[in-house]
């Protein structure tokens, strides 16, 4: 099928439709994204359904989301289609309200305002409780960002990367809602 794979990229219309908004601005339209996004897959699954499937709808194995926009976006969305959640933080709000703070700049409150960042935080600590896997692409982003997620624990994190390393499986009765792993993919990306 060439480079792509079969892979293209659907752009889902959602917000203001006569001009360009910042993605701090972009949390209240969240909810009508997820409402295109999953009618577009539900329609999909139906195509795909009757080209390949004999008619019977063809779903998405897994969703993955990047940054926390499309984090509480896919949280919603594997809700709604019962499929795992991956997830890639990429940077994270915590990290970037700590480093703002030091700055000194700016207040906790204005730093809120510009960067809506309270709201982010939210996002990313329901896709980390969503997620059935964090992707992180450095052992930086999991000591030092992470770390400061309600629901991440570094400690199960390190152990269970040495059950991997150990070739011990992760899956099963040992399986918590979340493994770290230090690659970089991607499957669904709704940004």
């Amino acid at each position: 099928m060439g480079e792509s794979s079969g892979a293209y990229i659907v752009r889902i219309p959602f917000g203001p439709r006569d001009k360009y908004i910042p993605k701090e601005l972009l949390w209240p339209h969240i909810q009508e994204f997820v409402d295109g996004a999953l009618n577009h897959i539900m329609q999909m699954s139906k195509v795909l359904g009757e080209q390949i499937a004999g008619g019977q709808a063809v779903w998405p194995v897994a969703i993955h989301g990047h940054y926390a926009d499309a984090g509480d976006s896919v949280a919603l969305l594997s809700r709604a289609l019962n499929v795992p959640m991956l997830f890639t933080g990429h940077s994270l709000g915590r990290d970037k309200l700590e480093q703002l703070l030091k700055q000194g700049r700016q207040s906790r409150e204005e730093i809120n305002s510009t960067y809506k960042i309270m709201r982010r935080i939210e996002a990313e600590e329901l896709a980390l409780d969503a997620s059935e896997i964090i992707i992180t692409s450095t052992r930086q982003e999991i000591e030092e960002q992470w770390r400061l997620y309600d629901g991440f624990d570094v400690i199960l994190e390190r152990k269970l990367r040495a059950r991997i390393k150990r070739g011990v499986s992760c899956y099963g009765r040992f399986m918590p809602h979340m493994v770290v792993s230090i690659f970089l993919f991607t499957l669904f990306i709704p940004r």
